[in-house]
């Protein structure tokens, strides 16, 4: 079983993973997506931050690591149930870009997806709060577009996988 836990920086995904956790009865690993696409970025690119991912690779760049990290994943955890925590769509210098296309859905086939919405000035003060990263100046407008977004993005999940959708504010 695969589930896909979504949201933007810094709306609490691995907060609530935690939670939850803590009441499953079954083990299930828990992936951090963007964690094996840094660690691939640093091999690669000798990027040494998350931040630089967005800022200096290409697109094209970004996808093969997300790819990379799919193929990753399906190797190492195949016959396990896992929650994978990711970016549906993702915020680069170029614009809003996919965080999971089509055919990495088609690889990964998710049972379930998770999405969460937090309040933007919530993840605002997050962000501010949050020294490890190099962020861009910071819009509340441009926080509220992205999770609705990330919304939009989850429905053709539905039809094309037969995937069941909960969204947790």
């Amino acid at each position: 079983m695969i589930v896909l836990v979504v949201g933007i920086p810094a709306s609490g995904k691995t907060s609530v993973v935690s939670t939850a956790k803590k009441y499953l009865k079954k083990d299930i690993d828990v992936i951090e997506f963007g964690d094996i696409i840094f660690e691939l970025a640093k091999k690669y690119y000798g990027i040494e931050n998350r931040d630089e991912i967005r800022k200096k690779l290409s697109i094209e760049d970004q996808t093969k690591l997300q790819y990379e990290a799919v193929k990753y994943i399906l190797e190492n955890y195949k016959n396990k149930d896992v929650i994978i925590t990711t970016h549906f769509v993702i915020e680069t210098s170029s614009g809003f870009k996919p965080g999971i296309t089509k055919e990495m859905a088609d690889m990964l086939k998710p049972n379930a997806i998770v999405v969460i919405i937090s309040d933007p000035d919530k993840i605002l003060l997050r962000r501010v709060r949050d020294t490890s990263r190099v962020r861009e100046k910071e819009d509340l407008e441009r926080i509220r577009i992205h999770q609705e977004m990330t919304i939009y993005y989850t429905i053709p999940f539905m039809y094309m996988y037969n995937t069941v959708i909960e969204i947790i504010k």
